[in-house]
């Protein structure tokens, strides 16, 4: 099932920057979550916007949304301008943020997995964290200290928002978490 049209719509506006930030993409995926989580329901989403403790460049944040339920976290969806996509150290530190941000919610979270995405621009990387086995996936690529590697390969961002199989496997994981919920209920 296609995008409403004001999604899609959000999606494809051009350009670059709007300001010092490059924020074009915060608010096409805010529109996207609260089409997924509807305010009318027991979902709520905060914005966060952090910047890194001895980052140089404040014009650089780390922007993310967490959608919680009854007040208690179920997904982060980090969002960064899709130029970071091409650089290692841009991917690290969003791999490095959503890791800390998993350990920083993991004792309020409210089901077995807490469930994570880093939105590089329309590309989505997916992660999901187990507090019964304390383990996050995907698993980090280790690095030999005197060789450096890609420890956050540039493939972990293996679909598109605006494609058929990006969309579904959003929309599958938002139907997984709203079940979930729903179960709690009952």
């Amino acid at each position: 099932m296609p995008w409403p049209t004001k999604i899609s719509r959000a999606f494809a506006t051009k350009g670059g920057r709007t300001g010092v930030i490059d924020n074009r993409y915060f608010s096409p995926y805010n529109q996207l979550l609260y089409t997924l989580f509807p305010p009318d329901s027991d979902f709520c989403i905060s914005p966060n916007y952090y910047i890194p403790p001895g980052s140089t460049d404040p014009t650089d944040p780390v922007v993310s949304f967490e959608v919680t339920y009854h007040h208690q976290p179920i997904l982060i969806l980090v969002v960064m301008p899709p130029g970071h996509l091409s650089s290692v150290s841009t991917r690290e530190a969003a791999d490095k943020h959503i890791r800390r941000r998993f350990m920083d919610l993991s004792e309020r979270a409210l089901l077995p997995v807490l469930h994570g995405t880093i939105a590089m621009g329309t590309k989505l990387c997916f992660y999901e964290f187990r507090g019964d086995l304390a383990s996050i996936t995907p698993r980090r690529v280790t690095s030999n200290t005197e060789i450096p590697a890609d420890v956050v390969p540039r493939d972990w961002w293996d679909c598109d928002i605006l494609e058929a199989e990006g969309e579904e496997r959003l929309r599958s994981l938002v139907a997984q978490i709203t079940e979930e919920c729903k179960c709690l209920q009952a």
